[in-house]
This record gives structure tokens, C-alpha cells and sequence, in this order.
């Protein structure tokens, strides 16, 4: 289970402030792929709801900690599209995606707060992300974050769990509006992921705008 064994070593530290990130998408076939930077209030560390790596929650518990999220934090979402994500690759629109949520969140805090503040980024993961490719983007923000990738971060940091769940309920919304346009795919439930169902229905009806086109097995049935 998570905890805010992390967050607590800055209850005291009134320069720095630390974020939680993750992301979900990435393996999919159809979709973009979303990160989400979340801050919890240090002052409702003894109020929280139940907040658990966002596999490890049914999708009631997932949707209660989300419409209750802005009473106990502040959040931001940010998106790589499929067209970034054939152009880019994966690991690159991953990064993007987590450089514009954190870009959002810092432009946030600024707003409320005179004061120059630094942040710590932690992010759940074995790899730090390369945010110097997005050049123009990043020098917003290179002076004032540090990173630090955790492995199984969203099991064991409560604000990279919080951030799973929030990324994960809003890409699942997206993904049900996707379904209403493409209902055949069954984007509702799989949420384009790949299941045989998907791929058969790929096979059946072909791609839409929203299937990565170089992803297998989009890439070798349609675009070899």
C-alpha cells in the first residue's frame, strides 16, 4: 500500500514541494496516452480516501477518489496524441505527456504563489524521462525540478497513486467517448487496450484516426 512516508519529508521545507506522476496508455493500441502530476494538501494527509495503485482498485473506488480529489489536491493532466505517439515513439510521447502535466502544474503554483518555488518530480517507473528533447517546453521549467523515478512507484508513493487513478479514470472517459464514435471496437471496456476481440475487430473493420499505426498489430496488417 502506499504511504506519504515521502511527502512528509517536505511537511517543513517551505521552498520545495513535491509531485507525483503517472501515466497510462502506453501499451495501448488505440488512444493517447495520459500522465497526470498531482500535489497532495499536507493538511489533509488525515483525511485522505482510499488511494491504492489504480490496478488495484475497482473502477467505484477509482471514480470516488477522482470526483473527491480537488477537496484533498491539485492535479494536472497532460497528453500526448496518437499522432505524436507514431511520430515520437512511445517512450518520447510518454515524456512529453509527463513534461506538459508538470509544465501545467508549476504554471499553477506560480499563479497562486509569488514566491519562487522548486520541485521535486517523482515518477513511477525504472527510467528518467527525457524531458530535454522537448526543448522549447522543458527550458520553462529545467531550473527549478528534480527527478526521481521510483519502480513500482504507484504501490508505494500515496501522490504517484493518486496520480495513477487520475490519469487513469480521465483516459478511461475519453476512451468511452471513442467508443460512442466507434462502438464496433468496444473502446468502453478494452479501452484500447489489445484483447482478441479488438483484434478482430481490426481485422474485420480496419483502423480508425485514433489506432497507432505503428504499433503491432496495426503496423504489420495495415501499414506494412
Amino acid at each position: 500500500m502506499p504511504d506519504l512516508f515521502e511527502e512528509k519529508k517536505y511537511l517543513h521545507n517551505s521552498e520545495r514541494v513535491m509531485i507525483g506522476v503517472d501515466e497510462v496508455g502506453r501499451g495501448c493500441w488505440a488512444g493517447p496516452v495520459l500522465s497526470c502530476a498531482s500535489y497532495i494538501y499536507p493538511s489533509k494527509f488525515k483525511s485522505l480516501p482510499k488511494i491504492n495503485d489504480s490496478k488495484k482498485l475497482i473502477k467505484r473506488d477509482r471514480r470516488k477518489v477522482l470526483v473527491s480529489s480537488s477537496t484533498f489536491s491539485k492535479y494536472s493532466i497532460g497528453c500526448s496524441t496518437v499522432k505524436e505517439i507514431e511520430k515520437f515513439g512511445i517512450n518520447a510521447s510518454n515524456d512529453l505527456a509527463a513534461l506538459r502535466a508538470v509544465v501545467l502544474m508549476i504554471q499553477n503554483f506560480n499563479f497562486i504563489t509569488k514566491k519562487k518555488l522548486f520541485f521535486d518530480i517523482f515518477l513511477d517507473g525504472n527510467r528518467l524521462p527525457k524531458f530535454k528533447i522537448f526543448k522549447e517546453l522543458y527550458d520553462l521549467i529545467r531550473n527549478r525540478i528534480k527527478i526521481y523515478s521510483i519502480v513500482r512507484g504507484d504501490s508505494k508513493v500515496m501522490s504517484i497513486a493518486l496520480a495513477s487513478i487520475i490519469a487513469k479514470e480521465t483516459r478511461d472517459t475519453i476512451m468511452f467517448q471513442q467508443h460512442l464514435l466507434y462502438p464496433q471496437y468496444n473502446f468502453k471496456n478494452n479501452v484500447g487496450y489489445g484483447t482478441k476481440e479488438h483484434r478482430e475487430m481490426i481485422i474485420k473493420c480496419g483502423i480508425t484516426k485514433i489506432h497507432r499505426r505503428n504499433f503491432k498489430p496495426i503496423s504489420t496488417i495495415f501499414c506494412t
